[in-house]
């Protein structure tokens, strides 16, 4: 399909004689019938009033011709290679724009990866520590733990053996944070806030978190749609 038989279909279609349509476009019906027949390309005003007289539009025409026919022959138009241009860079704009943004998919998609791969912003390892008991007024912050350092003959260890298994009142504390081998604080039961407790370090837990496995999928998914973009722009292009 070449321009000239292209509006000739069209001029067919609206019931129009050559001379009824030269008559509107303002030229001679010879001229008309050279441009029907390809022997002549039209001038910017020519082409116009040509197309206004058939009610088309230049894109409706342009989208009819393969690219090949547009470089090589229809370019030679000046209102075609404006045209044309113009739709070369709005694809080059369409084509940065999508290359930035499936750049900016992968690029985000590895610090979320890697955040919920290392847990660094949601951390999974948790500190325990346990409290035997309420430390009474006065009492040494270790108490519980030296306080048969604090009679010296049998009868009275055993007395005190007792009232210190009466006195047990284990307490776990799991925190994100290590705060060292001990800390004492005011004992969270008791009414008397000069009470406490003595927390000793008792290992680490593992407690996993949600979050971390949906910011490693979310991370892979991302990366996957800028990957894929870039493969599908690639693609079209090569079209």
């Amino acid at each position: 399909m070449i321009l000239g038989e292209l509006l000739k279909q069209r001029r067919i279609e609206l019931d129009l004689s050559q001379s009824e349509l030269a008559e509107q476009v303002g030229i001679e019906q010879s001229y008309l019938s050279k441009l029907e027949s390809d022997r002549s390309l039209p001038s910017d005003d020519i082409l116009s009033a040509w197309l206004s007289a058939l009610e088309l539009t230049l894109t409706q025409v342009v989208q009819q011709f393969d690219p090949s026919y547009l470089q090589g022959r229809l370019r030679q138009i000046p209102s075609i290679d404006t045209y044309l241009q113009e739709q070369t860079e709005n694809y080059q704009r369409q084509r940065r724009g999508w290359l930035v943004i499936c750049g900016l998919l992968v690029a985000l998609s590895l610090p979320i990866f890697y955040s919920g791969y290392t847990k660094v912003i949601f951390p999974e390892l948790k500190y325990k520590y346990m409290s035997p008991g309420i430390l009474m007024l006065g009492e040494n912050p270790n108490y519980f733990r030296n306080w048969n350092d604090t009679v010296s003959d049998l009868e009275s260890l055993e007395k005190l053996s007792v009232r210190m298994a009466e006195r047990s009142n284990p307490d776990i504390m799991i925190l994100d944070e290590y705060r060292g081998r001990q800390f004492t604080v005011p004992a969270p039961e008791a009414d008397n806030p000069d009470y406490k407790r003595t927390y000793y370090a008792d290992g680490t837990i593992q407690q996993p978190r949600m979050i971390n496995g949906i910011l490693q999928a979310l991370g892979l998914f991302l990366a996957m749609c800028g990957v894929i973009g870039i493969a599908l722009e690639r693609r079209l292009l090569n079209k």
